[in-house]
């Protein structure tokens, strides 16, 4: 399973999802609660079935791409990714907020949670537009 745990390390990812590098060369890495963040930005972006050893990872919201704004549509995006937040272990399900909006032929999902032991809210902001997928960084 690909869900990243506390104990989970991994590498470092632009905003770009490419490898980053630092200056000696080498792979910088994430882990803890960054780790599991990263995790879980990519997860959103990931269309279910398209990582080969984890068929269920991914929220699916490319199928949302060209969609007509309703509250049907409003809602399955919602939902998916209300459960994909709520399947992790290190989130504290009480927490979790989602809700989608629909600005400039676009659907802009806002994800907000705690996770366990911590008491500050953590982000996500995804743009679903007429081509792409993509985690809005609030650098």
């Amino acid at each position: 399973m690909t869900m990243m745990g506390l104990d989970d390390t991994d590498i470092r990812l632009t905003d770009e999802w490419q490898l980053t590098r630092a200056a000696d060369g080498d792979a910088p890495l994430c882990s803890d609660l960054d780790c599991v963040y990263q995790n879980i930005a990519l997860e959103a972006i990931t269309q279910q079935g398209d990582l080969f050893y984890d068929p269920d990872f991914g929220w699916s919201l490319y199928d949302f791409i060209q969609s007509e704004d309703d509250e049907l549509t409003r809602l399955e995006i919602e939902q998916r990714a209300r459960l994909g937040l709520q399947k992790r272990e290190v989130i504290l399900p009480e927490t979790v907020k989602v809700s989608v909006s629909y600005i400039n032929d676009a659907f802009r999902l806002y994800c907000s949670w705690q996770f366990t032991g911590t008491t500050e809210p953590r982000e996500l902001d995804v743009v679903i537009d007429a081509v792409s997928v993509e985690v809005i960084h609030d650098d």
